[in-house]
């Protein structure tokens, strides 16, 4: 009779890239700081390096934030082209972003939380995430905000 290992359902699934696993604090002061793309693309990696059990939740959080900025871009523009939103309100609609880019940081900051305690609880060594925190909201920042993107791809990289 086989007998199958015990696993505690927030158990993180050891991974070849747990050696560069940080404190989620990290990737949310990223997002905040340094923007979206940086914030949610952190996110993504410290999921894997974290082995996260949620880690199919978290890149969908990552995916609705991008698509939702997107669709929320072209919802708003389309109310502005109709007349259904005035020009004076639309900076107030464009609050909207920053709500759903923080409101979706903050889920995944929840979810990985409690996998990143148990990782530590367990011997896991988490990196310092504070230099790349600081060189993506200095650097990468200023370089994002020079370049010539587009302006969805910066609505949603911002």
């Amino acid at each position: 009779m086989a007998t199958l290992p015990y696993r505690l359902p927030d158990e993180p699934r050891p991974s070849g890239l747990s050696r560069y696993a940080v404190d989620p604090l990290w990737p949310l002061l990223t997002l905040m700081l340094a923007g979206g793309g940086f914030g949610l693309a952190w996110f993504a990696f410290n999921s894997a390096a974290l082995g996260s059990p949620t880690r199919g939740r978290e890149w969908a959080c990552v995916a609705l934030s991008v698509f939702g900025t997107v669709a929320l871009v072209f919802t708003i523009g389309v109310l502005l082209g109709s007349g259904w939103l005035r020009p004076e309100h639309q900076a107030y609609a464009f609050l909207s972003l920053l709500l759903l880019k923080v409101g979706v940081a903050y889920a995944l900051y929840l979810m990985q939380q409690r996998c990143f305690e148990i990782f530590e609880h367990y011997g896991g060594e988490p990196r310092n995430g504070m230099p790349l925190m600081i060189l993506l909201a200095v650097v990468g920042r200023g370089a994002l905000d020079m370049t010539g993107w587009p302006l969805m791809l910066r609505m949603v990289l911002q």
